[in-house]
């Protein structure tokens, strides 16, 4: 029997009639309060359960795309050619982030920490190549994992990238059903590639029988039809708009007026993944599961040249440590419980999802699980004090092993100190308020806040490991 505290009978079913309860009495403080110890005394009684204020747990859907920037949602309004309508509606309707950080500039470590809830450096994953050698450790739990075990049927669909041993698969790490394939790197079928493009269904290879934009976006209302009457957890990790750049001749045609051709191809994959989106949202309202589904959408670092993607109006781009490699899209939309069309500008993290999912199931996050995230939804709603990360950390151990590619950066408040490795450049310290572009290194200028933040990123880093070193 899961007991809950008036914070988080807020979000759930009929969320009016307890906010009109406590707001809409604000003028008689003494009504308010005895109406208040009444609520406190009946919900937390010990025969309260979820079971008793709504039917089910709500469904979670994170929607994870591939080297999308920062600028290339229409939402976000930083770049004009982009169309999203699909997408945009997750912001009309939820939340978007402005401040949202991934944990790594690539995916495979920025994907190991967000089904995980902490950061990969706690268990060695550095970056790509870690996947290989040896791949996601079987001693952290995944997020499937844990809500798996409170009841939810679970699904994952797309791009896995977090190993390629067959004993840590999707279906071995708490996935009820998946359709995947390790690399990414696959749009149309029988396309040669260096990588590994194999898709599988559960431990059984398949194959691609159509543009994996759109048989991502098929298997996913698949899933949801299917378990419409129970809760569960659908984690869709969609390629696009990765390289290879692959798109269809008639998504072409709807960008036949840019110019560039990168960019047309960028955009016109982006326009398939947006449909994709938009189908799965019309499903979830005609089943009647929109305002019993709480939705992610977030990429899993910034984009690049080689892919076209615009990480406008920052600087830098993945595999960097400067904002375009890790300040990225990131929505919420849970209808008729967060918001519609509210702006939050404090600082957020991926590491957020997994709280969040567990605070929304309810699974009481355990200390000995070490999750780097918190809950997102008091913040949101203006109830928690404070911020959700008073600082965030990361490390970037570049697997040729050269300790001049390494990468580091602290970000505390409205500063961040950081070292692009890749660009072989000395540490620079940055006011993101006033110079968000990352031209202006104070680090001269403001010694003391360099070495306090230096500081407390060796003393976070203290905390991690030798990249590699846990082999299960």
């Amino acid at each position: 029997m899961l007991n809950y505290t008036i914070e988080t009978l807020l979000f759930m079913k009929n969320p009016s009639l307890l906010r009109s309860i406590f707001f809409g009495v604000r003028m008689y403080s003494c009504v308010q309060s005895y109406i208040y110890k009444i609520l406190i005394i009946s919900f937390l009684l010990p025969t309260f359960s979820f079971a008793d204020t709504v039917e089910r747990k709500p469904n979670i859907i994170v929607v994870l795309v591939d080297d999308m920037g920062y600028g290339d949602l229409g939402c976000q309004g930083t770049v004009s050619d982009v169309r999203t309508p699909h997408i945009d509606t997750l912001a009309e309707n939820g939340v978007r982030f402005t401040q949202a950080y991934v944990t790594a500039p690539q995916c495979g470590p920025s994907r190991a920490a967000m089904l995980s809830g902490r950061y990969q450096n706690r268990f060695g994953f550095e970056s790509n190549e870690w996947a290989y050698h040896p791949g996601m450790p079987l001693s952290v739990p995944l997020v499937s994992e844990r809500l798996k075990q409170a009841g939810y049927a679970t699904g994952y669909i797309g791009k896995w990238g977090i190993t390629s041993k067959r004993y840590a698969y999707p279906p071995k790490r708490g996935f009820d059903e998946s359709y995947w394939v390790q690399d990414g790197n696959v749009y149309f079928p029988n396309r040669p590639s260096p990588h590994n493009t194999q898709m599988h269904r559960g431990m059984d290879p398949i194959e691609l029988d159509t543009y994996s934009t759109d048989a991502f976006g098929r298997e996913a209302i698949d899933f949801i039809e299917r378990h419409e009457e129970e809760s569960f957890f659908l984690f869709i990790s969609y390629i696009t708009p990765h390289v290879p750049m692959e798109a269809k001749a008639s998504d072409l045609e709807r960008f036949a007026h840019i110019e560039d051709p990168l960019r047309r191809t960028t955009l016109a994959m982006i326009a398939c993944l947006d449909d994709n989106v938009g189908n799965m949202l019309r499903v979830l309202e005609q089943k009647g599961l929109d305002e019993d589904t709480l939705i992610f959408f977030i990429s899993d670092n910034g984009g690049y040249p080689g892919n076209g993607s615009l990480n406008t109006p920052y600087r830098g781009t993945k595999s960097q440590m400067l904002e375009g490699g890790i300040h990225v899209p990131f929505i919420m939309q849970w209808k008729g419980k967060l918001l519609e069309g509210k702006v939050y500008e404090e600082v957020v993290s991926s590491l957020d999802i997994v709280p969040t999912s567990l605070a929304v199931a309810g699974v009481e996050a355990q200390p000995e699980w070490q999750l780097d995230g918190v809950n997102l939804l008091p913040y949101i709603a203006g109830r928690a004090s404070g911020v959700p990360h008073e600082a965030l950390f990361w490390r970037y151990k570049a697997w040729s092993e050269r300790p001049e590619q390494d990468g580091w950066a602290i970000r505390e408040g409205e500063w961040m100190l950081v070292r692009n490795g890749w660009a072989k450049t000395p540490p620079a310290l940055y006011n993101l308020a006033n110079d968000p572009k990352q031209k202006n290194d104070l680090s001269k200028a403001l010694p003391e806040r360099y070495s306090n933040m230096r500081k407390r990123w060796d003393t976070w880093d203290a905390k991690n490991i030798t990249p590699g070193s846990i082999k299960l």
